[in-house]
């Protein structure tokens, strides 16, 4: 039988300085692209998220896929068993071990949280689908702007990997900058139908101004 599974690294963060998001970018571009190019077929949906919030969670990132316990279990060796999870361990940049967790057995169940409670049923069933495009998308946009980086780097120093994934993730900031409007947030009111949203005083990172 199929569930979600998720796969929580939670990063270190000291106190009094900036969250290491580079890293972020470190492990969906290493981690979750080998898992994906070797399990897709076995693997339903699957999604990222990226946090950092100022809570008891932290700095966190999060692989999720819908796939059976055999899938899972290979998919859990291949994340400790992978170079960057070692490189992680070695330099003392996560806080705790890999963390499992198993979630429903509805493909639907992902979007089942406080945060989503007011939502639709047909939202909830929806929504999967959506975050897996993104979630497919931004794996992408790292593979393509890593291609593209003249950049040859040691991929166990660990001094090469910070600067080459913070400079990843400043190109990444500065696309999402100067064309999320357009590229992400007008594509997809065009897709619903230029209806204007009820937009709740959640923290936007700034305003989203011309779709």
């Amino acid at each position: 039988m199929n569930k979600w599974y998720g796969f929580n690294f939670k990063i270190n963060w000291p106190d009094n300085q900036d969250p290491k998001v580079w890293i972020d970018i470190f492990i969906i571009g290493t981690i979750v692209r080998d898992v994906i190019s070797k399990k897709k077929s076995e693997i339903d949906l699957w999604r990222i998220h990226r946090r950092w919030p100022s809570d008891e969670h932290r700095h966190e990132v999060t692989f999720d896929c819908f796939a059976d316990k055999e899938t899972a279990t290979s998919i859990e060796k291949l994340i400790r068993e992978s170079e960057t999870f070692k490189i992680l361990q070695a330099n003392n940049l996560l806080a705790g071990d890999l963390k499992k967790v198993t979630g429903g057995s509805n493909i639907h169940d992902i979007a089942d949280d406080d945060s989503t409670r007011d939502w639709s049923e047909e939202l909830k069933e929806s929504w999967p689908y959506y975050i897996n495009g993104c979630s497919e998308m931004f794996l992408f946009l790292i593979e393509s702007l890593k291609g593209r980086s003249k950049t040859d780097v040691d991929e166990k120093n660990i001094s090469e990997i910070e600067s080459f994934y913070t400079e990843l993730n400043n190109r990444i900031s500065e696309i999402w900058q100067r064309h999320g409007s357009h590229a992400f947030f007008h594509h997809i009111n065009a897709i619903f139908g230029y209806e204007p949203l009820l937009a709740k005083p959640r923290s936007f990172a700034g305003i989203l101004a011309s779709f």
